[in-house]
């Protein structure tokens, strides 16, 4: 698997755009396009405008998260899996928009873009270990659980789905509520992708992954990093090389610095 140049080109466009305004879904298509060939950017792109259709047409008689329960989970059958969370099939929208499944990410960051495109108030929430998104209803903001048939949450539901992820002590606090951009979901989502490919031993393919976060963030010293350590790994030596250098001009951390520079002078030995 190696980045064609027309996705290279919409990744390099995509990284010129704002955090908040970035197009989460032209992300996600495009690295599904990477996974997937054979995948049809426009017909899912005509999928996804006609199911905020169906959302804005059935909102005009229900609430709207009634609407994204009706639209989304019963009439289409969107759902997550938990005992396939590591699925690649289930992080591609070529695949979620054909057999309905996947993970907690996903499909909140399908619900969010469906539901924006109804000109709705609708984010993915900070919320730790977990997906959720809210979906501002009249004046109050109404917070779901897309993996989970797009349930509502209350706060004592919220209580205790984070005592189920993060053991008998874990709290809310108002972080959890704060909103993430949309580039921050994007990214959440590349990165979950390259997390399953590492896990995998697919370093090649983490690889072409993380190829992708670095020309969305060409400046973060993090990618370039991981991208020289992980090429490093495979012998890719020169290349690593770069990347290792690269990452140094984006980064003032000391230790950072100087952990790479061992690194590098490990490199030249070779």
């Amino acid at each position: 698997m190696s980045i064609p140049a027309s996705l290279r080109t919409t990744f390099e466009n995509l990284s010129t755009q704002s955090d908040d305004s970035f197009d989460m879904i032209d992300a996600a298509l495009a690295v599904s396009k990477l996974l997937k060939p054979s995948g049809k950017v426009e017909q899912a792109c005509t999928k996804l405008t006609q199911l905020s259709a169906r959302l804005k047409d059935t909102a005009l008689h229900k609430t709207k998260v009634d609407a994204l329960q009706k639209v989304m989970s019963q009439e289409e059958g969107f759902h997550g899996d938990e005992d396939a969370f590591d699925d690649l099939d289930h992080m591609n929208l070529f695949c979620v928009l054909e057999n309905k499944c996947a993970t907690a990410l996903t499909l909140s960051l399908l619900y969010v873009h469906c539901a924006q495109k109804c000109g709705w108030s609708a984010y993915v929430l900070n919320f730790p270990g977990y997906c959720l998104i809210a979906i501002d209803e009249g004046n109050k903001r109404v917070i779901i659980d897309p993996f989970h048939g797009c349930v509502e949450l209350d706060a004592y539901n919220l209580r205790q789905f984070l005592k189920v992820i993060g053991g008998a002590e874990a709290e809310l606090h108002p972080q959890f509520y704060e909103t993430i951009s949309a580039k921050t979901v994007a990214m959440r989502h590349i990165n979950a992708i390259k997390g399953h490919f590492l896990r995998c031993q697919q370093l090649e393919k983490a690889l072409d992954i993380l190829q992708t976060l670095t020309l969305l963030e060409p400046t973060s010293a993090t990618f370039w990093r991981e991208t020289g350590l992980l090429q490093a790994r495979i012998g890719q030596t020169e290349a690593a090389t770069h990347a290792l250098k690269t990452s140094l001009k984006f980064t003032e951390d000391i230790n950072v610095i100087r952990h790479t520079e061992n690194i590098l002078a490990d490199l030249n030995k070779f």
